[in-house]
């Protein structure tokens, strides 16, 4: 299928890799406002389709699906020109800045009858998904307890979006969302309680953590953050024995452990990984569905929501 871009920024750069995996997709328009950066874009990666207006990209006959890459500040602005199209539309994590952000887009994604999914490409790898079958399976009994962690140090720079509340900034809802829907996931539901605390700078969280009980008995806690290297694992506590994911959020092994040992289950996979969300956006549109079953629209609100929550918490 062809593919049109939304914004050529980082982000963007790493999705381009993904098609290296997959012959027969390819993307053949771009748009961002900035004709220097759209030339270089369009020119490293061959594309023919250059826009610096978004209402031609969209229109633009050769174009299948639309990739919504811009920073999530400005993903509900996007949505609204480019829904018009009736266009199917992957949009970078997280949707909206808001549940009801969020829900806006769902909301005009039904009305216009198209698809579209969030980009939470940590749903897609062969790890996770051995991970829902195994939860599924109820080999290791009920799930009790998830830790999930995504930090890393990325040294204050108040001139980065990541640090600027103007622009979306902040660990838990660029970065946290991660363990949040893993441990969605795990549990098959969304937390009820959630107690959460950050260390703050200009209104920015740039380290956060939260406790969360979920309806079924289930607990989490979570951390995301910009200061502070950590593993970068999810542990599973089972009923039966344990899961231990490094690098959940691309991971290519788990590790089970049981009272009768301790078992690797490797699943590598090709760089960079976002190949696997792209295929189920092209899975889902040749089978005609408004959403994907794997990472629905309902859940995207309601991860969105438990973000609120967080927020509210130390603000």
């Amino acid at each position: 299928m062809k593919w049109g871009f939304v914004g050529t920024g980082r982000i963007a750069e790493r999705i381009m890799e993904a098609f290296k995996q997959m012959p027969a997709s390819t993307v053949t328009a771009a748009y961002t406002r900035r004709e220097e950066s759209l030339q270089a874009f369009c020119d490293r990666w061959q594309i023919p389709g250059r826009y610096t207006a978004l209402e031609a990209l969209a229109a633009d006959p050769e174009v299948e699906i639309l990739y919504l890459a811009t920073p999530h500040i400005v993903h509900l602005e996007h949505f609204r020109t480019l829904v018009r199209a009736g266009k199917p539309i992957l949009c970078e994590k997280p949707m909206g800045m808001s549940a009801q952000e969020t829900e806006k887009m769902v909301r005009m994604a039904r009305e216009h009858g198209i698809f579209l999914m969030e980009g939470m490409w940590t749903r897609f790898f062969p790890i996770t998904r051995w991970l829902r079958r195994l939860v599924a399976s109820e080999e290791l009994g009920r799930a009790y307890n998830v830790m999930a962690d995504f930090s890393y140090h990325s040294p204050y720079d108040p001139a980065l979006r990541f640090f600027r509340r103007d622009l979306g900034g902040g660990a838990m809802r660029g970065a946290g969302i991660y363990p949040l829907a893993m441990a969605a996931m795990v549990f098959g539901e969304m937390p009820v309680d959630v107690c959460a605390m950050a260390q703050q700078k200009n209104d920015v969280d740039l380290r956060s953590a939260a406790l969360l009980r979920f309806p079924g008995g289930g607990l989490a806690q979570i951390m995301s953050g910009f200061q502070g290297e950590s593993v970068q694992g999810a542990n599973i506590a089972f009923e039966k024995g344990a899961v231990w994911i490094p690098d959940f959020w691309h991971p290519q092994r788990a590790i089970m452990r049981t009272q009768h040992g301790e078992r690797v289950i490797s699943l590598p996979f090709d760089f960079p990984g976002f190949q696997f969300e792209i295929e189920e956006v092209e899975r889902c549109v040749a089978a005609g569905l408004q959403e994907s079953p794997e990472m629905p629209l309902q859940e995207s609100v309601d991860l969105a929501a438990a973000l609120d929550r967080m927020y509210e918490n130390w603000q």
